[in-house]
C-alpha cells in the first residue's frame, strides 16, 4: 500500500488532490499537511512513498525544504505541486532533489500522469519543462541567462526577489526565511545588480515580461 502526503495549506486543493489520487490508486493510504512544521512532524512517524508538495506554505517558502524533507527521508519522492511558474522555478526544485514540478493551473488529470510517472520511472517533467531541460542542456551559460535575466540569481536570490515582488519589507522577508535583516538588504542589492533594475517596480515588471506571473 503507498503512503502518500499532500501538504497544501489549501483545503479545497488537498480534497481535490485526495479525489484523483484516490480515483487512481484506491489502495492508496493519504495523509495530509497544512504547514511545513505539519510536514516534518508527519515525516518523522510516517514513512512515505511519495510527497505532494506545495512550496508556499507557513513556515517554509524557500526551496531548502526539499533538501530538509529528504534529510528526514531520503528515499521520499517530492512532487512539487505549486501555482508559481515552472519555467522560473521547475529545474531548481528538480535540481534541489525534487522528482517533479507540477503547475496547479494545469488540468488535474494531469497530476495523475506525474504521479504515476513518478512511482513507475521515479521522475516527472511536463512537455515545456522537458523543453527547458533540453535548453539549458544544450545553450551556453551566457545565451540561457540572456534568455531569461531571472536564471542569473540563485535559488536563495530567487527566494527574496519573489517576497519583495509582493510587496513584503526587509524585515518581513527576513523574518520568513530565517535570515537577518542585513542579509536580506545584500541580497536586495544583488538582485537589483544582476538584473540591472533600480527599484522594486522595476524589478516586477522585469518578472512580468520573464515569467507567466510574478510570484
Amino acid at each position: 500500500m503507498k503512503k502518500i502526503l499532500i501538504a497544501d495549506d489549501h483545503s479545497i486543493v488537498r480534497l481535490g488532490a485526495s479525489v484523483i489520487i484516490k480515483e487512481n490508486f484506491p489502495q492508496a493510504e493519504i495523509f495530509q499537511a497544512q504547514t511545513y512544521p505539519e510536514v516534518y512532524q508527519l515525516l518523522k512517524k510516517e514513512l512515505f512513498d511519495l510527497i505532494l508538495l506545495d512550496i508556499n506554505m507557513p513556515g517554509g517558502n524557500n526551496i531548502k525544504v526539499i533538501k530538509e524533507v529528504l534529510d528526514i527521508q531520503p528515499s521520499v519522492k517530492i512532487l512539487v505541486f505549486s501555482s508559481y511558474d515552472e519555467s522560473l522555478y521547475a529545474l531548481r526544485y528538480i535540481s534541489a532533489g525534487a522528482c517533479g514540478y507540477l503547475n496547479k493551473n494545469t488540468a488535474m488529470s494531469e497530476l495523475n500522469n506525474a504521479i504515476s510517472s513518478i512511482m513507475t520511472r521515479g521522475k516527472y517533467m511536463s512537455e515545456h519543462v522537458k523543453e527547458l531541460y533540453v535548453q539549458k542542456l544544450t545553450t551556453s551559460k551566457s545565451s540561457y541567462n540572456k534568455n531569461n535575466p531571472i536564471n542569473k540569481l540563485s535559488n536563495r536570490e530567487v527566494d527574496v526577489a519573489k517576497h519583495l515582488i509582493k510587496g513584503l519589507g526587509i524585515l518581513e522577508v527576513a523574518t520568513l526565511l530565517d535570515l537577518s535583516s542585513s542579509t536580506v538588504s545584500t541580497y536586495k542589492s544583488r538582485i537589483f545588480e544582476k538584473l540591472s533594475v533600480n527599484n522594486i517596480p522595476e524589478l516586477i515588471e522585469l518578472y512580468k515580461l520573464h515569467t507567466e506571473e510574478p510570484g
